[in-house]
């Protein structure tokens, strides 16, 4: 069952984003490594009306979570005014994978978004997650744009 996240969900919220951050930090140990969450951006997430954690739970226990931003666009004469749903963050733990808990979240999330007057969804997916990618399509997701780095040399 999809539902929107309370204080009491906090501790279940961490727990979820170590181990989100321990998996992102072995597809790119350059730039995450493991660590926590921060508590007070959780709570500013949950008491702020523009976003929201939705929490997974499955037998009394939260399995996963996505964290929603609704978002303006720039105001700029070039940019097209509008309203977004920017994910910042999902994750179903991963003894509880291909149950269908991440598709639930998602189509919760573009149900949120809905509500909020949100034009799209926007979120950013590592290119070496295939998995999640395979997801994020099959729900109608399509890449936009790719985000690129190069080292400098010291």
């Amino acid at each position: 069952m999809v539902r929107k996240a309370t204080i009491d969900d906090i501790s279940a919220i961490a727990e979820l984003y170590c181990e989100q951050f321990r998996e992102m930090s072995k597809l790119i140990p350059d730039f995450i490594k493991e660590g926590n969450q921060n508590r007070e951006f959780l709570e500013k997430t949950i008491s702020n009306d523009d976003s929201d954690i939705l929490v997974y739970e499955n037998d009394i226990k939260v399995v996963g979570f996505v964290l929603l931003q609704a978002k303006i666009r720039p105001d700029f004469d070039f940019i097209v005014p509008g309203k977004f749903c920017y994910i910042m963050d999902m994750i179903v733990t991963e003894k509880q994978r291909n149950k269908g808990f991440g598709t639930s979240l998602m189509n919760s999330a573009k149900d949120w978004a809905k509500e909020k007057g949100c034009d799209f969804v926007n979120l950013d997916v590592l290119t070496n997650n295939p998995k999640a990618i395979e997801l994020y399509e099959k729900l109608g997701f399509s890449p936009k744009a790719q985000e690129m780095y190069c080292w400098i040399d010291k």
